[in-house]
């Protein structure tokens, strides 16, 4: 099934206007961040290749492990000790997610301060989307589910970084994202020439994501969503709108009167919500372990 989703507020436009021509600065921090990320997009690129970057980067090796150990990827009666095992153990995929992870939250740190309320609300949502993605990439489709908690933990990187810039208190813009039923009659709605689209398309050419998946992304623009989930972008889309904390620069109801459509038949009781539900303690480890560093 198709749902259509209304367009995006004029405010979202204007509080994310500067992404689109202005030049874009990482912290220093995250040089080495991005350097693993592009290594290890490359298909050519071994284990080996990146273990001696992995060793310079001490939150990467400890969120490895960590993972490795977690509820969600841990073997029972294994306890993984060093940054080179969780490697083999979770492979470059998993790395690129976990590199990814740290980006976001240098970018939340920076941000925090006045908009603490907002940068926590989009952190939380952001994990989860990247754990559910990674959930119903698994049951639904081909997509590795490491490739799906990449591209959710960086489908909002656009939010985190305007609120790393930001020098006032940034308020939750409350978008209705209601959805109805789209026929199919017309072409779909494209609406990926929308500030909040190029800026994250910037953010992540810049961030060095492979651009296939930079275009999976921009799923959450083109302005309906496939249930259950065929490709990454349905993934992303769904886990998107499935994530109970939802971001604070959109937000859709779930009412039919608004609607035309009873969205809890497929968020809630549909076959995706299903497995969710058998997944939860999955979800839950992944989110813990994706936590931000204190």
């Amino acid at each position: 099934m198709r749902l259509e989703l209304t367009s995006r507020h004029a405010m979202q436009e204007a509080l994310f206007s500067g992404l689109d021509n202005e030049p874009l600065t990482f912290l220093t921090s995250s040089t080495g961040l991005i350097q693993l990320i592009d290594r290890a997009s490359h298909e050519d690129s071994t284990l080996d290749d990146v273990v001696q970057l992995v060793s310079r980067e001490p939150l990467v090796s400890a969120k490895m492990v960590a993972l490795a150990n977690s509820a969600a990827y841990g073997r029972p009666g294994r306890t993984v000790t060093s940054a080179h095992e969780a490697l083999h153990l979770l492979g470059m995929k998993m790395l690129r997610a976990v590199a990814s992870s740290l980006i976001t939250a240098q970018l939340a740190d920076r941000a925090a301060g006045v908009n603490v309320p907002m940068v926590d609300r989009l952190w939380a949502h952001s994990t989860e989307v990247a754990a559910l993605a990674a959930v119903l990439a698994r049951r639904f489709t081909s997509v590795s589910p490491d490739t799906a908690l990449f591209a959710g933990m960086l489908h909002d990187i656009a939010g985190f970084y305007v609120l790393a810039k930001a020098r006032t208190q940034v308020q939750a813009i409350g978008i209705d994202l209601a959805a109805h039923p789209w026929t199919g009659a017309e072409a779909a709605p494209q609406r990926n020439d929308a500030v909040l689209a190029v800026g994250t398309r910037r953010l992540l050419a810049a961030l060095r994501v492979p651009i296939e998946l930079s275009q999976a992304m921009e799923t959450l623009w083109r302005g309906y969503v496939v249930a259950p989930p065929e490709t990454l972008g349905d993934v992303l889309q769904l886990a998107n709108l499935m994530a109970q904390t939802q971001s604070p620069f959109e937000e859709f109801s779930r009412d039919p009167a608004v609607c035309g459509i009873d969205l809890d038949e497929i968020l809630e009781r549909g076959e995706a919500a299903q497995v969710v539900r058998e997944a939860h303690a999955q979800v839950q480890a992944m989110q813990q372990a994706l936590s931000r560093p204190r």
